[in-house]
Parts: C-alpha cells; sequence; structure tokens
C-alpha cells in the first residue's frame, strides 16, 4: 500500500503530516538535518517508511543532505511548482494550525508548541469536509475517544457488545470516503472553473512572470507598491502539462521552471510598435529599385523625412505602405 509523507515550512512551524493522520513537532530550526531526524526517528518508526515525499522547494528539501536521506531510505522525492502549492495538502492544514497557535499563545510567543498535542488531537478527530470522516477512523477504523465524549457518557452505558467485521467497516469506510471525495473533486472544480482561463504557450512566446516580491525595511521598499509582473520572458520548452522553462529575454539568464498560472501573454507595446515602424521604414528606404518602381523616378532615403509619412494600411505585401510628401 502506497503512503505519502507531505511536508511543509510553515515560517517557524515546521510540521510534517503522514495521511491521513497528522503529526506535528516542534523545531528549533528547520534544517535538513533536523527534518531527516524526525522522519527517521519519529515518522518512520511509527507509521513505516514512505514511498515517496511530496514537498516544496524550500531549501532544506534541495539540499544535499535531505536528498540523500531520501535516498538511503530509497523514497522518490517529489516537489511542488514554484508558488503554487496546491498539490501540497498541508497547506490548508498550516493555515488552520497557525489560527488555533494563535487563539491559545496570547503574549507568551515563545510558547506556541506547548498545545501542540492537544492541537493534533483536535485535528485529528475532526471530520474532514472532503472525505466525510475523521483522519482517525481512516487510521483505526473508528473514532478517537475524547474528553468531551467522557462528560456526555451516561454513567449507566452499556457498552456495545456487538461483533462486526473490521475488514468489513472497513471497506464500507473506504467507499464511504471514496463517494466522499468525488463530490469535493467535482465540488472544487466547479469552483475552480469559474476563474479559470484556458491558455497555453509555445516556444519563444513572450510572457509575463508573476512577481512576488518582499518588502525590505532597510531599503524602504514596500511589496505592496512593486510590480506586479516581471519581464518580459521568453518560452523555452514546456516541462510538463502546466509547466514552462522561461528565460529573461533581455539577458537569456535567469532560467525558471513556472507555472502557467503565473504567466500571461506579453503584448506588444505602443513603444514596441513604434519601433517595429522606424526598422520597416528603414527596410522600406533601403529598397531603393521598389521604391522606384512604385513613384516612378529615383528616390533615396535622405530625400524624405520620417515624420512626413502617411500609413496606408495597404493589404498587398509587395507595395510601399507609405506616401512621400517631398520636401
Amino acid at each position: 500500500m502506497c503512503c505519502l509523507v507531505q511536508l511543509e515550512i510553515g515560517g517557524t512551524l515546521p510540521m510534517a503530516t503522514h495521511i491521513p493522520g497528522l503529526e506535528l513537532f516542534p523545531l528549533r530550526t528547520a534544517t535538513a538535518e533536523s527534518i531527516s531526524r524526525i522522519l527517521t526517528q519519529e515518522i518512520f518508526t511509527r507509521w513505516g517508511i514512505t514511498d515517496y515525499i511530496l514537498s516544496d522547494r524550500g531549501s532544506q528539501f534541495l539540499s544535499s543532505i535531505f536528498q540523500a536521506t531520501c535516498k538511503t531510505w530509497n523514497m522518490s522525492q517529489k516537489l511542488t511548482s514554484a508558488y503554487h502549492p496546491q498539490t501540497n495538502l498541508t497547506e490548508r492544514v498550516n493555515r488552520t494550525l497557525k489560527t488555533m497557535i494563535a487563539s491559545f499563545v496570547g503574549s507568551q510567543h515563545k510558547q506556541w508548541d506547548k498545545h501542540l498535542p492537544e492541537f493534533r488531537f483536535a485535528l485529528n478527530s475532526a471530520v474532514h469536509e472532503s472525505t466525510g470522516v475523521t483522519p482517525a477512523e481512516l487510521n483505526l477504523c473508528g473514532p478517537l475517544r475524547g474528553p468531551l465524549d467522557v462528560v456526555l457518557q451516561p454513567q449507566d452505558a452499556v457498552p456495545d457488545s456487538a461483533v462486526y467485521s473490521k475488514i468489513s467497516q472497513l471497506n464500507d469506510l473506504k467507499a464511504f470516503v471514496s463517494k466522499n471525495l468525488s463530490l469535493a473533486r467535482k465540488r472544487q472544480k466547479s469552483n475552480y472553473d469559474k476563474h479559470r482561463r484556458d491558455m497555453s504557450f509555445e516556444k519563444k512566446d513572450r510572457v509575463w512572470l508573476r512577481a512576488h516580491p518582499m518588502s525590505k525595511a532597510e531599503k524602504s521598499f514596500t511589496a505592496k507598491l512593486a510590480p506586479k509582473w516581471q519581464g518580459p520572458y521568453r518560452i523555452l520548452q514546456q516541462t510538463g502539462s502546466l509547466n514552462y522553462e522561461v528565460v529573461l529575454e533581455d539577458s537569456g539568464e535567469d532560467h525558471r521552471n513556472v507555472h502557467i498560472s503565473r504567466l500571461k501573454p506579453c503584448y506588444p507595446t505602443a513603444e514596441d510598435m513604434d519601433e517595429l515602424q522606424r526598422h520597416q521604414l528603414q527596410g522600406i528606404f533601403e529598397e531603393e529599385t521598389e521604391v522606384e518602381e512604385f513613384f516612378g523616378f529615383q528616390t533615396t532615403a535622405t530625400q524624405c523625412s520620417p515624420t512626413s509619412m502617411v500609413l496606408l494600411a495597404t493589404a498587398k505585401p509587395r507595395l510601399i505602405h507609405q506616401i512621400a510628401r517631398w520636401r
């Protein structure tokens, strides 16, 4: 059975999840060494060695140390696209966890990890919107019994002595989860398609790249006032169904592999069109033979002022597209 470990570094709140259960581990520094140690000593000894690991493109996961850990345990490593972490399911858990910590920590920010065990229990015993069951039920074939259950349980309650097959229960649970996941995917697809634009690019297309600047107080730089797009870039090749390799057009540097959601077409500006017209006019007056054929007499480029050109926009490609008014 294929199992998945997902990693996500949320600021100074490192966490790792083991689907379908959640594990939380506080770390002083989120280094490749500390993450590898948690995986080896905590995750793998409790759940077994995973088949592959999915993470973002943080420096910890791209380091040779972490890659060596994956190689040692014969695990393949999968990375999300830059600034497009939708494939990593821990992204939503991170937001929920930060909200929970902020609600309990108060002014004691150094004790943010004090209630992690309680948070883990709450998240593992909460009904998942997509599956319709709790992560604990998927792991343990039954719900976790919490403090509230103890308080609400009648004192004379008789334990249920009915004997049932765990295998049958698990199969029913899988069918229930599969149905709910199918409905959730349809709902999520419908919501996503409302804002989706069908778009594709070809090799050498000019595009803008969505920027993600960071504010720098020491340089008086505010990210909110910075341009939202940078470039233009050129498309080098398509590296996946939704990913492209791009390069900065002016310098030929800054190679990146980006998701299509961060790209938009780069159309010619008014300055680009003026430059194109200047090149076209220069080419026209260099072809003196063609000019002579059109006007019926000898002309040169020095006889005409560029400011006295009038565009005719004729559809005949080999005819001159300008009338020169002689000075």
